[in-house]
């Protein structure tokens, strides 16, 4: 272990944070065999705590007897799914009824959706996630204490881990720099490549289109950019164009992990696994469909989360709003887990047609961002109004008069490829503007529908 490693440690469990131990345990059960009961123990033991001390769930347990000790997994499938709304509407029942005896505290999701919420973690489950968090870093290339830098998108992030001297210290003493990508001017992304080229650090970890976006920005001013070491994507959805897009200007591996405010860090690539990895220690994923039956392997659903760590108040099936695609196989022998074969992105972001059929946000990625997209388009957003109207959004790369008739061709195939996937009568409309925003939470949008199922 090196000093600021060990230092980084020691700091966490001054303040109560037993992060070192969770990690130090995890990284071993990785190295040596991860016992294959690891996930069903810890479901036992959450459901059990929830059926003694978290009311909600006391009340759904009443009539279904203790099979749980026996088979947590199909124990679980006469649960009820844990929605944003019964998170606001019951969250008092939704509390531990033991939080007098721990150190928690209020966090919000990042509401990128429209959609923010309020709950409760405690330091024991920060720790324990935490640790999972390591692991996928030290997994992808990087420890603590070795070199890393954040291109991040969230205010509320930087804010909390740049301006208070004691977050500061600790990215000091952790090695991490973090770049503020939540308004990505042209003078600010060349000092981004800048900073990258000077540290060339251990690990990037990025919102996926902040990293995209610095990548396009990029090779389009033909800037010389170092070859990197490792990338972790996260904080949204990584399309193919998009990690081929990244591996090709950084001339590194990019990982995809996958997560939320609401349960931390799921699942990543890594090394040797062909999909994302969901380790045992943190959660248990379930994909299911519209009415809530679990689906095939290879079958695209809709992803619930059991997070495992947090007993201040527990999620139970969570509808964490994604999208997803279950491999049709499990990790490396001895490093038990199941591998989501791909997330294909939030329901929000997906275009529904008449007949029911959705259409996922990286049909339209690809159409914009690759196949039409010669420089023109500096930044894009393709919005559902209705089931026949698409709306598409565009900044220029540069400024030119009248731009729907300089570009009057581009125009013309982009309603003709929407045509052909969402009908015949489906119109495409074109608004040109200075900048799109992102979300207050920092991430952008490529696609928004404004449509249900």
């Amino acid at each position: 272990m090196n000093l600021r490693q060990a230092a980084y440690f020691a700091l966490c469990g001054l303040r109560g944070q037993a992060l070192g131990t969770c990690y130090k345990r995890i990284l071993r059960e990785d190295q040596e065999g991860i016992p294959p009961d690891t996930t069903k123990k810890l479901l036992v033991q959450l459901l059990t705590h929830c059926k003694q001390s978290v009311p909600y769930y006391a009340r759904v347990m009443h009539n279904m007897g203790d099979s749980f000790y026996e088979n947590p997994k199909e124990y679980l499938r006469r649960f009820p799914i844990l929605t944003k709304d019964i998170l606001r509407n019951r969250f008092d029942d939704l509390k531990s009824t033991d939080l007098t005896r721990r150190k928690w505290y209020f966090s919000a999701s990042g509401g990128s959706t429209g959609e923010p919420v309020k709950f409760i973690q405690d330091w024991e489950s920060a720790a324990r996630s935490g640790a999972v968090s390591l692991l996928y870093s030290k997994l992808a290339g990087r420890e603590i204490g070795e070199s890393e830098v954040n291109l991040w998108g969230s205010a509320r992030d930087i804010t909390e881990s740049t301006e208070h001297w004691r977050a500061r210290f600790i990215n000091k003493l952790s090695n991490t720099i973090i770049l503020n990508t939540f308004y990505m001017t042209p003078s600010r992304m060349r000092e981004f490549i800048r900073i990258l080229n000077a540290t060339r650090p251990k690990l990037i970890t990025a919102y996926a289109e902040s990293i995209y976006e610095l990548a396009r920005f990029a090779e389009r001013e033909g800037l010389e950019v170092a070859p990197q070491a490792a990338i972790i994507s996260s904080a949204g959805t990584l399309y193919p164009s998009m990690r081929e897009k990244i591996e090709q200007v950084f001339q590194c591996r990019v990982f995809n992990r996958y997560g939320s405010r609401e349960v931390g860090d799921i699942a990543c690539e890594r090394p040797g696994c062909e999909g994302l990895w969901v380790a045992p220690w943190g959660h248990y994923v379930e994909i299911v469909d519209s009415a809530g039956n679990r689906v095939p392997d290879d079958t695209e659903g809709e992803i619930l989360v059991t997070c495992l760590t947090n007993y201040a108040m527990p999620f139970i099936r969570y509808k964490i709003g994604d999208l997803g695609i279950w491999a049709d196989q499990t990790c490396q022998p001895g490093r038990k887990g199941p591998l989501l074969k791909n997330i294909s992105g939030r329901l929000t972001d997906c275009f529904f047609k008449k007949d029911g059929s959705i259409i996922t946000p990286e049909f339209f990625i690809h159409m914009v961002g690759v196949v039409l997209n010669t420089g023109w388009i500096r930044k894009y957003q393709v919005i559902q109004e209705a089931h026949d109207l698409v709306h598409v959004v565009i900044a220029l790369a540069d400024p030119v008069d009248s731009p729907d008739e300089h570009f009057k061709q581009e125009l013309l195939e982009i309603s003709r490829v929407i045509r052909l996937v969402m009908g015949q009568d489906c119109r495409a409309e074109y608004t040109f503007v200075t900048d799109i925003p992102p979300t207050p939470s920092g991430k952008f949008r490529y696609t928004i529908s404004r449509v249900t199922r």
